[in-house]
């Protein structure tokens, strides 16, 4: 099944055919109820009942396509890791937990998003579209931790102008190269941290200036990346910026931002999933992650509930070393499935 994923190459916004294959090996997995929405994400589920658990995972990838092989142990190919291989675990280990469920009680989806390496428009559309669960899992690759959270992030576009002037005379006032420099050196400064719990910056784009000109630059403009820690929030952050952008002829614009998430160590996805992994003699870890997940876009508003969690090795995702072990894949398999089973067990025990 994976390796016939992998063949199917599904870079952002060319996803049809990957999701053409999934549909039918949903079929032959036993899920009840499977549709393709208006932005090209499958959906599928069973069960009928008020309660539900949703594992959502991408399947388009980075651009790049790399060579499919299976040498017995290990799969390779684009996607493999990130995040291929979480997503075919998950409708895996979804399908085996039928016979555990209360078809009238309970109600599982698998649900597999498109986009996500790029606008995230598949998330986006779950949200918009009022989809909502009890509990859900985000398919990413995770070195057999459970991610707890996700930094934020703010593309924040910067432009200052000058008044110009002939470049072998001083200029009468900073240049807008100058003013521009002067404010990325302060965000930096400000921000330089790279754990979760910090706020980091780069810059991303600069320009300024013209080319063979013998003026001092009239325009300048920067884009920055800056990475929210999961402590803090999205209106902090600008706040702050917006205090160090005090030179003149200088103003910013959000570009596009995704809010940080940190849930409880204490939801029911994080128990279910903690119970689930001590059942196969894994030792449950917590981590936060340093970029930025579909996670973002699902948590608050689809539920609160939720964690991310994938077989593979996270440090190999966008690589051209894309590979997962068979051994790593029966291990999420089973942890999602049971995931399923702790999940059902919290809910029914008496309150």
């Amino acid at each position: 099944m994976l390796i016939d994923i992998l063949k199917a190459y599904s870079p952002t916004n060319h996803e049809d055919r990957a999701i053409e294959v999934l549909k039918n090996y949903a079929y032959e997995l036993g899920y009840e109820d499977i549709v393709v929405d208006e932005v090209g994400n499958l959906i599928a589920s069973y069960g009928r009942g008020p309660i539900s658990i949703s594992f959502i995972g991408h399947i388009d990838t980075v651009p790049g396509e790399l060579p499919v092989s299976f040498n017995g142990d290990v799969i390779t190919g684009r996607g493999a890791v990130d995040a291929k291989g979480p997503l075919v675990a998950m409708f895996i280990g979804a399908s085996l937990a039928k016979r555990f469920i209360d078809f009238n009680r309970f109600k599982v989806y698998a649900i597999a998003v498109t986009g996500e390496e790029g606008d995230s428009r598949g998330a986006k559309n779950l949200v918009k579209k009022g989809f909502r669960s009890d509990g859900a899992v985000i398919g990413e690759p995770s070195n057999n931790s459970i991610v707890v959270g996700y930094r934020g992030s703010i593309k924040m576009k910067i432009v200052c102008r000058g008044i110009g002037g002939h470049s072998s005379s001083p200029s009468i006032e900073a240049t807008a190269c100058d003013k521009v420099i002067d404010i990325w050196s302060r965000i930096r400064d400000r921000y330089r941290g790279y754990r979760a719990s910090e706020t980091s910056a780069s810059l991303i784009y600069l320009r300024c200036g013209e080319e063979s000109s013998s003026v001092h630059p009239r325009y300048g403009e920067s884009i920055i990346d800056i990475r929210v820690s999961v402590d803090r929030s999205i209106r902090d952050i600008v706040d702050e910026i917006s205090q160090l952008i005090t030179i003149s002829s200088c103003e910013y614009s959000i570009l596009d931002y995704t809010n940080p998430v940190k849930v409880s160590l204490n939801n029911v996805m994080v128990r279910s999933m903690t119970r689930a992994m001590v059942k196969h003699n894994i030792r449950p870890r917590f981590t936060y992650k340093l970029g930025t997940s579909d996670m973002n876009i699902i948590y608050p508003i689809v539920t609160e509930n939720i964690v991310a969690f994938g077989p593979g090795r996270s440090e190999l995702s966008h690589s051209d070393r894309e590979e997962i072990s068979i051994d790593e894949m029966i291990k999420g398999i089973y942890i999602y499935r049971d995931t399923i089973n702790e999940f059902i067990n919290i809910y029914s025990a008496p309150r």
